[in-house]
């Protein structure tokens, strides 16, 4: 048995999504493309709803699914904004 038979292709495509999109945002940081808090904000969400819309599920699941995604991001973005020095606007 696979991971993906055991967890299922959805949850799987999740999990791997979330990894690559804290990669992506820590080599945007290294790169100087992201300053501030509030652009990796916008840049999160709007990548995991650009990734929602590929499942083709319905609104309330897509709520709930990115409700994991950003419980799955917050403790490794966390990390990463100790790591380097990202500007925070108030």
């Amino acid at each position: 048995m696979q991971l993906a038979e055991y967890i299922g292709k959805t949850d799987l495509a999740m999990i791997n999504f979330s990894f690559l999109l804290i990669e992506d945002i820590d080599n945007k940081i290294k790169s100087k493309a992201f300053f501030y808090k509030n652009q990796i904000s916008s840049y999160i969400n709007d990548c995991v709803d650009h990734f929602l819309n590929t499942l083709h599920v319905k609104y309330s699941l897509q709520t709930i699914y990115k409700a994991e995604i950003h419980q799955m991001i917050t403790p490794k973005l966390n990390k990463i904004f100790e790591k380097h020095c990202i500007f925070s606007c108030i």
